[in-house]
């Protein structure tokens, strides 16, 4: 059966297909690399450095991504960013030594930060076809990742790591076919009413924070050592944190599949607010022996407010460069959230906090429900 890919949505797809075929090479490092370390003349210590490093630096340069996306423009901020994720994948294939590695990070991340910026940029273009495109864009992102889950373990038990790892950066050559597709970026206009700074959090990226700190990156980290503490057996709590892991993603995929061929999310108030409304419960549940249920609905709100928000934050302003600061706003504050998620979770086990923690800032988060509700009421009021 032919796909039919309106022009308004071609965009989006190339950027998408971009970002996922360049995805691969970074998640296929979070399987190898705390397994095959010692090849790498790594330490544990360093694998975690790693795998950390590219999300910190995105934190840290910010400004200057920002700042150059707007002076470059889309298509040619893409095509600088395939090149970057490929160096940064060969560099795992050729040298192994680790400040070069160290490096090699830190231009995934500024590539990562390129690519997806280009992605929402496309997908929130168009107005009236925002929803399709962030469809396309939720759908696409998660084919690479999915298919490392599905297809690394087979494939490192027939071949070597490095060669998993050169496939890997095949497909980061592969990806400058779409790259080079894309439509010509209308680059240089909006360089002057970009400020320089770190962005400062909205009412909805302050909601964001609080949701992807809950739901993402603690939910991730304690998923596993929770389910230990509640008496399940290390293989068991392992398979069914995989097991949720693999359903998130999936159930991300099958988002962005209904947003493309259906008109299900045209409305995105009700959704976006029946998502957060199921994470209200999901919060209280996952810390204690709900822990499934709450993953569940955790997977269910996630994923709808995760899809939603980026057109929420695009329609607020007809202007380009005010959109692209908001959705720029928006994924900052996501990497705040899980890395601050991740270097808690550790703590919040140890020190058996994580069930006050959750209950607190599951608290904290409805009242921000709220509070972002009233500012949506009062500015429909406002609206002529």
């Amino acid at each position: 059966m032919k796909v039919h890919i309106p022009a308004k949505s071609r965009p989006t797809v190339l950027a998408s297909l971009v970002l996922t075929l360049t995805l691969v090479s970074d998640a296929v490092l979070y399987l190898l690399l705390p397994l095959y370390f010692e090849s790498f003349g790594l330490t544990l210590i360093w694998v975690g450095i790693l795998l950390a490093a590219n999300r910190l630096i995105r934190l840290a340069i910010n400004p200057w991504v920002m700042h150059y996306f707007l002076l470059l423009g889309p298509r040619h901020s893409v095509i600088i960013a395939v090149t970057l994720a490929t160096l940064a994948s060969l560099a795992f294939v050729f040298i192994h030594q680790i400040w070069i590695l160290l490096l090699a990070r830190c231009l995934w991340g500024a590539a990562y930060a390129l690519m997806r910026q280009a992605c929402l940029h496309y997908a929130t273009e168009h107005p009236q076809q925002r929803m399709q495109n962030l469809g396309w864009f939720t759908t696409l992102q998660e084919v690479g990742p999915l298919l490392v889950l599905l297809a690394a373990p087979w494939l490192t038990g027939l071949f070597s790591t490095q060669a998993v790892l050169l496939l890997a950066s095949g497909l980061c050559l592969v990806a400058f076919i779409p790259a080079l597709a894309l439509p010509p970026s209308q680059s240089g206009n909006n360089q002057a009413a970009f400020r320089f700074t770190l962005p400062w959090p909205g009412a909805w990226q302050q909601l964001t924070l609080l949701v992807c700190l809950l739901f993402d990156g603690l939910w991730l980290v304690m998923l596993a050592p929770q389910l230990r503490q509640l008496g399940w057996g290390l293989p068991e709590a392992l398979a069914l944190a995989s097991l949720l892991m693999v359903g998130k993603r999936l159930f991300n995929l099958l988002l962005g599949i209904i947003s493309v061929r259906f008109s299900l999310f045209q409305q995105e108030d009700p959704w976006l607010y029946a998502a957060l409304l199921l994470l209200l419960p999901a919060g209280l549940l996952l810390p204690g022996p709900g822990i499934l249920i709450g993953s569940l609905l955790a997977i269910l709100g996630h994923g709808l407010f995760m899809l939603l928000l980026p057109r929420k934050l695009a329609d607020l302003t007809p202007d380009t460069t005010e959109r692209q600061q908001q959705l720029n706003s928006f994924t900052f504050w996501r990497d705040v959230a899980a890395a601050l998620g991740a270097l808690l979770a550790g703590l919040l086990l140890q020190y058996q906090l994580l069930q006050v923690f959750f209950i607190l800032m599951t608290l904290l988060t409805g009242w921000q429900v709220f509070r972002v509700y009233r500012l949506d009421q009062r500015h429909s009021n406002d609206s002529p």
